[in-house]
């Protein structure tokens, strides 16, 4: 199994046999995907087993039947959502192979500490399928980033870079607007995952 990048809309990244791969673009599974329809109300990682059959419909009960027999365990997954203020849903998908039985179960707190690697994954490939739009950084924006990123207060960064404290907030607010973060530590990350500082 490779890796592969699907062009079109939804950019998809997976690691699931081509054949699968193809299979959900042509079908339109996502639109019908369980833990994508899940993903929509849900802004937290969640384990694939929470979801009950029960609730499924014939549709979704038909996309896990495929899914396993493309050797996905459709009951030994997680989904990570991808959290980018402004931008189209994403999310992380990480499953266990259905003949992969001695593995180690995927857990909840496996599915949070992925949430960091979601959110760099779509910042990055939005980045090289030119769907992220975000306007560079200057080298002052991006100074004054990387010295917060270190716990720098604005006084602190202005003494560093011997300006006043009033120009490095008018660099962080522009840096926030460019990479449209509702605060200073989200544009840190935001800057970071798209290797900007």
């Amino acid at each position: 199994m490779t890796g592969c990048v699907l062009k079109g809309s939804p950019v998809l990244v997976s690691n699931c046999d081509e054949r699968w791969q193809v299979l959900y673009r042509s079908n339109g599974y996502g639109c019908i995907d369980p833990f994508m329809q899940r993903l929509r109300g849900c802004p937290l990682p969640f384990l694939w087993s929470e979801l009950s059959p029960v609730s499924l419909g014939s549709d979704e009960l038909a996309f896990l039947s495929c899914a396993r027999l493309h050797r996905i365990d459709t009951c030994r997954g997680a989904t990570v959502p991808a959290h980018v203020r402004g931008e189209q849903l994403a999310a992380l998908n990480v499953s266990q192979r259905t003949d992969n039985v001695g593995a180690r179960e995927i857990g909840i707190r496996d599915a949070y500490l992925l949430s960091g690697l979601a959110t760099t994954l779509h910042l990055r490939v939005g980045e090289l399928s030119g769907a992220c739009g975000v306007l560079p950084l200057t080298c002052r924006e991006r100074q004054c980033l990387l010295w917060a990123s270190r716990g720098k207060s604005q006084a602190d960064v202005a003494l560093i870079l011997g300006v006043s404290a009033r120009t490095v907030r008018f660099h962080h607010e522009n840096a926030m607007r460019k990479l449209d973060a509702i605060n200073i530590a989200a544009a840190v990350a935001s800057a970071a995952a798209l290797g900007q500082i």
